[in-house]
């Protein structure tokens, strides 16, 4: 079996190979790749007239380890392909509407392919946790020191650093039971993967916050969040923009927010902002 990154040329490759009940939900993958994204294991099974076993086979003779890891590849694909909802690939966003229309798009397309229980665990772990060290490099730095200040608010305790140094020794000091979460939009930064291995070594979970799929950062994370909005071609969406990985923040904030915050928790807050009085 000759295997590909592209998923579909993977299916198409190699679908000659499956037994007739994979072939069936391979074809059916091919001509439906948009709606199957936004399926579960147990709907595609009764779509094709098979069992969820069959389509665990079949995502594991094309090389997958499972049909959420197939998912993610289409919906990669899919984000890659169709330009965050535009329809020509090399279509330029010139007006205020198209650029939001692309986040929208972009949006939706991560809702669908984080899965519940690992952004849930993510979310427990980190309410549990004693201390949350999140490091960042070069332009994504101001992405983690804002996760970093909105985590506070709500009573979590955490580090963070314009400093690469400083941030790698808080890490270095951090106990069992802190939690480090590297914010990284291509999951390459040299600075986030040490921080990683550095947590590897003292039992520490690593949470990794990426756009990009298969990145080293997300093989050294016990945890990744990523966007897998690829949009390389679309340069408002490029590696200069956070929009992507600040909308996985943003939804981890808010699950926390249910379980930390409390009314009495907003009053110690919202004073130090408020004008009393006529003014």
């Amino acid at each position: 079996m000759n295997i590909v990154d592209s998923p579909i040329e993977n299916i198409r490759l190699n679908s000659r190979e499956l037994f007739s009940a994979e072939k069936k939900v391979a074809d059916y993958i091919l001509s439906h790749v948009e709606d199957v994204v936004h399926l579960n294991g147990g709907e595609l099974s009764q779509i094709c007239g098979v069992s969820e076993a069959t389509i665990v086979r079949m995502c594991k003779h094309l090389g997958y380890k499972g049909f959420y890891q197939l998912k993610i590849m289409l919906a990669h694909y899919v984000g890659k392909t169709r330009i965050i909802g535009i329809e020509n690939e090399d279509a330029e966003v010139t007006t205020v509407s198209e650029f939001f229309q692309g986040v929208a798009n972009n949006m939706y397309l991560i809702g669908k392919m984080i899965d519940n229980d690992t952004m849930q665990n993510c979310v427990g772990l980190i309410a549990k946790s004693n201390t949350i060290h999140v490091i960042a490099s070069g332009n994504t730095i101001p992405s983690a020191l804002d996760f970093s200040f909105r985590l506070g608010r709500i009573g979590i305790a955490t580090t963070s650093s314009f400093s690469d140094e400083l941030a790698l020794s808080n890490i270095n000091l951090a106990r069992y039971g802190d939690i480090v979460i590297g914010i990284s939009h291509s999951g390459g930064s040299s600075a986030v993967i040490k921080a990683f291995k550095t947590a590897r070594q003292k039992g520490i979970t690593a949470i990794a916050v990426t756009d990009i799929l298969d990145c080293p950062l997300n093989k050294t994370a016990d945890y990744a969040l990523t966007s897998g909005v690829e949009t390389s071609k679309v340069y408002v969406f490029g590696a200069e923009s956070h929009i992507n990985t600040s909308a996985i923040l943003d939804a981890l904030l808010f699950f926390l927010g249910k379980l930390k915050r409390t009314e009495k928790g907003l009053e110690m807050f919202l004073p130090e902002t408020k004008i009393d009085g006529d003014f």
